[in-house]
């Protein structure tokens, strides 16, 4: 059997051009390697986040088409965060249609049994992904946004008037009722503007920012992964 060349007698055998072809595809593959997670302070991670003036104007919802079955399983984006979210086990009919479960809104710390109590928020609104960055985005990428199922904090099961009186508001306009929650949204809200490269208005980071101090501020996070 013929032993393989030593790497040094392998270089060796290379021409130059196909030695810096051998160590582009190299660095290429070391560089996909992902990286382990890095922790960083919600205060931290919020003064990374562009300040500028939202866009404001084109925004239509079904620029973000959602609630789509993503991985074909009959079971589109709402069903499967009432899946997920529901702490007992839910009952579901045909097409996967969740029929009972139960439901804790953090929002406003109520418990729910009947999915038709329930909205799914999308923590940071879509209007305020629009008006923030989205509107240069193309169709496919808003529907990543619209359906995010990768990221545990983009998407919530919430109390349907609570959701609704939300809107499409940010922190300086709106937060969750309860009180001992708005640390936590404030993380959940920066944490998603990271992961999609949204901007931030001023009165939004000075919203944020009162909130994210002290012993809030530096609560340590894993480094959101980019949205794609």
């Amino acid at each position: 059997m013929t032993s393989r060349p030593a790497p040094a007698l392998l270089r060796r055998r290379l021409a130059p051009a196909a030695l810096l072809l051998l160590l582009a595809v190299v660095f290429q593959s070391q560089q996909a390697i992902p990286a382990a997670a890095v922790n960083i302070t919600a205060s931290d991670l919020l003064a990374t986040l562009t300040v500028q003036v939202e866009n404001g104007t084109g925004y239509d919802r079904a620029l973000f088409p959602h609630w789509i079955d993503a991985d074909s399983d009959t079971c589109d984006t709402r069903e499967e965060i009432l899946i997920a979210e529901s702490t007992t086990t839910p009952s579901t009919g045909t097409g996967c249609k969740v029929n009972s479960g139960t439901w804790n809104s953090w929002y406003d710390g109520a418990t729910w049994t009947n999915p038709s109590d329930v909205d799914i928020d999308h923590v940071v609104a879509l209007k305020e992904a629009w008006d923030s960055g989205a509107h240069a985005w193309t169709t496919a990428k808003r529907q990543r946004y619209a359906n995010d199922l990768g990221y545990a904090w983009s998407l919530d099961a919430v109390t349907d008037n609570v959701n609704q009186s939300k809107s499409d508001k940010d922190p300086a306009q709106w937060l969750p009722p309860l009180t001992s929650v708005r640390c936590a949204y404030a993380i959940h809200w920066t944490a998603v503007k990271y992961r999609w490269k949204l901007s931030i208005d001023t009165t939004e980071k000075n919203a944020l920012a009162a909130i994210l101090t002290g012993s809030c501020g530096s609560t340590s996070i894993p480094t959101p992964p980019s949205g794609t």
